[in-house]
């Protein structure tokens, strides 16, 4: 493992665990924009659109020069085409019908082609070899179910062929497509141009249609709007995406991350910000990028040049074995545990349900058994030590999988310090033993694994209104004193994050959530250690 990797290991680690349990669930996909094509001198928009003019079939540079420099490069080039096609009816004598229409546009298409690949090398090995980042991610666009590239060139389709070549027989590792209207043929990665797709070699089935022109590029902005994108906001919901090489400034890109957000308040995706060599880096101005991004369009910006943007790409498809080992070495953890943790009606169980990117446990890993329902006063003696017993069974079952310490970012329902709130103060040091004996069963070992302790919390007469219509017989007073036990509980540590979620909306608890799971400083609360104190010394009045 090189510097680079090292360096994003140690300072990434978080977002890197995510993006690794994405990755083999299948749900992580790359997005990618202009950036990624400049390497290998394929030109930007205005690039592009100033070598169309220049076309000795068009001659449209005095178009340009007149159009003024606050001129979309959309408007620019939809004032070429129009000047082209003015000259080209002329020069044929024919008036414009859907047949001169077509044969215009499959001109003006070989036109734009020319001047896409003008310079570019048409050898494979060069373009692989020429880019400083894109044969480290072939791996992952192979591993992932979908490829969101921008760009019109073939040059992800070429790399694959030089990394996964067709043998006789067999199918290509991937396919092609451009309207997302129509269902995927193969199981294979799938490469999806949503602008359009203009290969150098044009029998390779190019796109009837490219977003190109003022016209073009509204009509996509239009039909976003209208909701035309579905499927490509229900792959942004149910997909971990990386953005590189695109902008924020395009508003297509804008309108379908934000609807993404609204739609999806716990799924978050990683933009890249790209950074030239020499650029100086500002903590400050990179935190309020970052901050920016994550509260409009949940983004978690990351601020990598191409040497560090090539690491990420090799991190992502190393094995876990080496990984594990080398993160060991170095400190840096993979493995994240948060507990959502509160009173009833305080929105754990629905705050958690939107956190489906992550590796989730729930409250309880069997069904849920009727005497639940009732306040824990209301029920007999039998019926306690029975669900005492049920309870911390759930507790341990879960807490055997987190101590294996899996890679991934791990969100609980409820901490196993949880059910000592039921109790009366006398009754806490039994409880916490009880509920240390189950968790490190005869001569295991195993002790409550930590985490940060996330505790919602509200106001009392709220969060009974919450619990209603969900069969649960808790009043306001029952809730009051659950939540202010718990409160107790975990007073003695800074390392629980309290979240008062009155007044607020599901969207923005969770949002307060993902800000504490994806950006703030970790750090885990001794669950073990807090249940041995209160075994021995119980609850003081102090807390």
């Amino acid at each position: 493992m090189d510097s680079k990797e090292k360096d994003l290991l140690l300072s990434h680690s978080r977002w890197l665990a995510h993006m690794l349990v994405q990755i083999e669930k299948g749900r992580f996909g790359l997005v990618l924009g202009a950036g990624v094509s400049k390497p290998l001198n394929f030109p930007n928009w205005g690039q592009l659109v100033e070598r169309i003019a220049k076309h000795p079939e068009v001659q449209g540079e005095h178009i340009l020069s007149s159009a003024g420099r606050n001129l979309s490069e959309t408007s620019k080039t939809q004032m070429l085409f129009l000047h082209y096609r003015t000259k080209n009816l002329e020069k044929t004598n024919e008036q414009l019908t859907s047949k001169s229409e077509r044969r215009i546009q499959g001109q003006w298409r070989r036109i734009i082609h020319s001047a896409l690949y003008e310079g570019v090398s048409s050898d494979p090995t060069e373009l692989r070899d020429r880019h400083p980042y894109l044969k480290e991610w072939i791996p992952v666009i192979l591993k992932s179910g979908m490829t969101v590239n921008y760009n019109f060139d073939d040059t992800i389709q070429q790399l694959i062929i030089l990394d996964k070549p067709a043998h006789p027989g067999t199918v290509r590792a991937f396919e092609t497509v451009w309207n997302a209207y129509l269902p995927f043929r193969s199981e294979s990665a799938i490469l999806y141009h949503p602008n359009g797709f203009l290969p150098r070699n044009l029998l390779e089935n190019p796109s009837e249609s490219l977003v190109f022109s003022e016209e073009s590029f509204a009509d996509q902005l239009i039909e976003s709007m209208a909701g035309h994108h579905a499927s490509l906001i229900h792959h942004l919901s149910k997909t971990t995406c990386i953005f590189i090489g695109l902008s924020l400034s395009d508003p297509t890109l804008r309108h379908l991350l934000r609807q993404s957000a609204v739609i999806n308040p716990g799924h978050y995706h990683y933009y890249v910000q790209h950074m030239r060599p020499g650029d100086k880096r500002d903590v400050e101005v990179e935190r309020s990028v970052r901050d920016a991004n994550f509260e409009v369009y949940n983004l978690i910006t990351l601020f990598l040049n191409d040497e560090e943007i090539a690491a990420l790409g090799r991190l992502l498809t190393l094995d876990n074995g080496p990984l594990l080992k080398e993160s060991e070495e170095l400190g840096a953890e993979l493995s994240y545990v948060f507990y959502l943790s509160g009173p009833i009606g305080a929105g754990k169980t629905t705050t958690l349900g939107y956190f489906g990117s992550f590796k989730t446990y729930e409250e309880w890993t069997e069904v849920r058994r009727t005497e639940l329902a009732k306040p824990w006063k209301d029920l007999t003696k039998v019926e306690r030590e029975f669900v005492d017993d049920w309870i911390a069974r759930q507790f341990e079952i879960r807490n055997t999988i987190l101590i294996k310490h899996e890679v991934g970012i791990h969100i609980c329902d409820r901490t196993p310090l949880d059910p000592i709130c039921f109790n009366e103060d006398s009754e806490v040091p039994a409880k916490a033993r009880f509920l240390a004996e189950h968790l490190r069963p005869g001569k295991s070992g195993r002790k409550a694994q930590g985490g940060k302790v996330i505790l919602l919390i509200g106001t009392p007469d709220e969060l009974e209104a919450r619990v209603v219509g969900r069969h649960k017989q808790s009043p306001s007073a029952l809730i009051a004193d659950l939540q202010q036990r718990l409160q107790r509980i975990f007073s003695r540590t800074a390392n629980v994050a309290v979240v008062d979620t009155s007044g607020m909306s599901i969207p923005q608890v969770v949002k307060q959530v993902s800000r504490i799971v994806l950006l703030d400083e970790y750090a885990p609360f001794n669950l073990a250690d807090r249940l041995v104190e209160l075994e021995k010394n119980g609850l003081s009045t102090s807390e």
